[in-house]
């Protein structure tokens, strides 16, 4: 089984995009150990669809990967890529267009720290320009979050993004193909397990936060843990179906 894990925020807030230090390095121990393959998102497309391997994945860029995550990520060998939101580079992740008024505001990565985190290996990915929401937008506001936000990192932190991340998870067609026509590969919010044939620029993850209790993760790919992944994403589906309902889009 092959799949993408998304972690955002180390921090004990609590919150929805947060996860302890604690249970961070209890994620990184077993990743570490030898139990599955740990790649590259690239390199895990290339895999057998039959292999047990991962990629792992931050989004939004905050400081404390630099200060908490990577250091214990590079302590046991593990490659990572972070998703940047270059206009917020320095700043804070206040997006002006924010849903979800319990998510702590947290400084985010500036670009010296960028630039010593690729020479160190990190792979750094693409998050748009401003964290904004895609679908519907202008094609020259389109291409600017999109396109704008690689040539942005390949100026500022000297590499040119591969992968990109669509914030909240939002796309349409036009940002399907204006991403596909600037990157190789991109990840959604979409929950689940990498399918035998994937579509690079839509690739569906398994959020971290719905593995946090002891054990959880360590099941991976047995029944138990398609089991949990099923059920979870059933939830987020109804969620979603409820939200769109909610905001008259269904």
């Amino acid at each position: 089984m092959r799949a993408i894990l998304t972690y955002h925020s180390i921090d004990p807030s609590g919150s929805v995009i947060s996860m302890t230090d604690t249970v961070f390095r209890s994620h990184v121990k077993w990743l570490g150990s030898g139990a599955i393959q740990v790649t590259g998102v690239e390199e895990l497309l290339t895999l057998d669809p039959d292999e047990d391997a991962v990629a792992i994945t931050f989004d939004d860029g905050f400081a404390n990967f630099a200060s908490t995550a990577w250091p214990v990520l590079r302590e046991h060998g593990l490659p990572a890529t972070v998703f940047v939101v270059t206009d917020r580079v320095g700043g804070t992740n206040a997006w002006s267009d924010s849903e979800t008024p319990a998510i702590p505001e947290l400084p985010l990565l500036d670009w010296d720290t960028l630039g010593r985190l690729a020479e160190e290996g990190v792979e750094l990915g693409s998050h748009t320009r401003t964290h904004a929401r895609l679908p519907g937008l202008e094609p020259g506001t389109l291409a600017e979050e999109v396109a704008g936000a690689a040539d942005a990192l390949e100026e500022r932190a000297g590499v040119r993004p591969a992968g990109f991340a669509y914030p909240y998870g939002s796309l349409d067609e036009a940002a399907h193909r204006m991403v596909g026509d600037t990157y190789r590969w991109a990840c959604t919010t979409e929950l689940g397990v990498l399918s035998i044939d994937p579509e690079a620029c839509r690739l569906p993850r398994l959020d971290a936060y719905y593995y946090q209790r002891s054990g959880l993760l360590e099941r991976w790919g047995s029944a138990p843990f398609r089991t949990h992944l099923w059920l979870r994403a059933g939830a987020r589906r109804l969620r979603s179906l409820v939200t769109s309902s909610r905001n008259g889009d269904g």
